[in-house]
C-alpha cells in the first residue's frame, strides 16, 4: 500500500479533511477506548498542525496534532484507523512527525501499553504514570537535537 503523509495547519483543512480526522479520532478514541465525545472535540484543533497519513487514493489512515507554537511540540492525538492498526502505518506517521519536527524538542502523552513502541522510535519517558481520560499514560519526550531516527 502507497502512503504519504501530509501536514496542514487547521485553516487549510477542508471541510471533508476536518470531518475525516474527527471521524477517525471517534473511532479509535471514542468507540473503540470508551472514551467519552466530550473531550475529544476540545476546541484546540485551531491551534494545530494537523498530520495525515493517507492512502494512495486520499483516505485517511491516521493522524496526529501538533501545538506548533508550544515549546516543546506537544504531539497529540495519535491515531490509526482500526482497520489499519498494527501494520506499521503508526511508525511511518510517527517518523513523518519527528521528521516535521525538524530538530525542536517535543512531548506528548503515551498510552502506557504504546510506551515501548514510542521508546523504539527515539521517545523517552519523563516522570510516573497517570490517568488522562480513564487510561493509563506516560509523559515521553523527544529530543531534537539527537538522532533517533
Amino acid at each position: 500500500m502507497s502512503t504519504r503523509v501530509r501536514a496542514l495547519p487547521f485553516d487549510a483543512l477542508t471541510r471533508h479533511e476536518l470531518y475525516a480526522i474527527l471521524h477517525l479520532r471517534d473511532l479509535v478514541f471514542v468507540v473503540g477506548q470508551g472514551i467519552t465525545a466530550v473531550p475529544e472535540v476540545d476546541g484546540l484543533d485551531p491551534e494545530c498542525v494537523h498530520m495525515m497519513l493517507e492512502d494512495e487514493h486520499g483516505r485517511l489512515l491516521g493522524t496526529a496534532r501538533c501545538f506548533a507554537d508550544r515549546t516543546p511540540v506537544s504531539v497529540g492525538r495519535v491515531a490509526i484507523h482500526p482497520d489499519h492498526q498494527r501494520r506499521g502505518l503508526g511508525t511511518v506517521l510517527m517518523r513523518a512527525v519527528q521528521e516535521w519536527l525538524d530538530g525542536r524538542d517535543a512531548e506528548l502523552h503515551a498510552q502506557a501499553h504504546l510506551e515501548d513502541w514510542y521508546a523504539s522510535l527515539g521517545w523517552v519517558r519523563d516522570g510516573a504514570s497517570f490517568l488522562e481520560a480513564r487510561i493509563p499514560h506516560v509523559t515521553m519526550r523527544w529530543s531534537g537535537t539527537s538522532a533517533h531516527a
